[in-house]
C-alpha cells in the first residue's frame, strides 16, 4: 500500500504544481509516468521522478562515468557498477542523511547493475525465446510485476525511522 501512496503524494504534488505553473504561463516538465507500469528497474527510474533522475544522470552520472572511462585503468563492468551504486547512494541522501536512505539508494544501485548485466544476458538469450509475441507478453508482464516488487521492498527501507525497524519489517515478510 506504501508503494502507492508515496506515488500519489509525489504525482499528486508535482501534477499540482504543473498546474499551477500552467495558471501562470510556465511550462514544466511532467516528472512522473506510469513508473510502476515499466518492466524493468532502469524504465522504472527513468519514468519515477524524472526531474531528479535527469538532474543526477546530467550533472553526477555521466561526467563520473567519462571520467573514469578516460582513465582507462578500470574495467567497464567495475565502472559502470561504481557509477550506478553511487548515483543511487547519492539519490538515497538527498532523500535524508540516515543509514535507511543510504541502504534505499544502495538497494536501487545494486538493483540497477543487476538490470544491465541481465539486459546483456537477455539480448542474446533470451530474445531468441521471446520471438512470439506470447512470449514477449509473459516476458513483460513478469517483469512488470518483479519490478513492482523491487521497488516496493525498498521501499521499506525508505519508510522506515529506523534500521531495526526496517530489518523487522523484512524479516516478517520473508518468516
Amino acid at each position: 500500500a506504501y508503494s502507492f501512496q508515496i506515488f500519489f503524494d509525489f504525482s499528486g504534488y508535482t501534477d499540482i504544481a504543473i498546474g499551477i505553473a500552467r495558471l501562470v504561463g510556465v511550462s514544466l516538465p511532467e516528472n512522473f509516468k506510469s513508473p510502476y507500469l515499466k518492466p524493468n528497474l532502469m524504465q522504472f527510474w527513468n519514468n519515477w521522478h524524472m526531474t531528479l533522475a535527469l538532474w543526477f544522470r546530467g550533472y553526477y552520472f555521466n561526467p563520473l562515468m567519462r571520467s573514469l572511462r578516460s582513465g582507462k585503468k578500470l574495467s567497464l563492468l567495475v565502472i559502470v557498477f561504481i557509477t550506478q551504486v553511487s548515483t543511487m547512494l547519492l539519490i538515497g541522501i538527498w532523500h535524508g542523511v540516515t543509514l535507511n536512505f543510504a541502504l534505499w539508494g544502495l538497494w536501487h544501485g545494486v538493483g540497477l547493475f543487476i538490470h544491465n548485466r541481465w539486459n546483456e544476458y537477455a539480448r542474446v538469450h533470451v530474445a531468441r525465446w521471446a520471438s512470439t509475441s506470447l512470449r514477449a507478453s509473459l516476458l513483460n508482464l513478469s517483469g512488470i510485476f518483479l519490478t513492482f516488487n523491487f521497488v516496493s521492498i525498498g521501499w521499506v527501507f525508505f519508510s522506515t525511522s529506523s534500521l531495526s525497524l526496517a530489518w523487522n519489517f523484512l524479516s516478517k515478510l520473508v518468516f
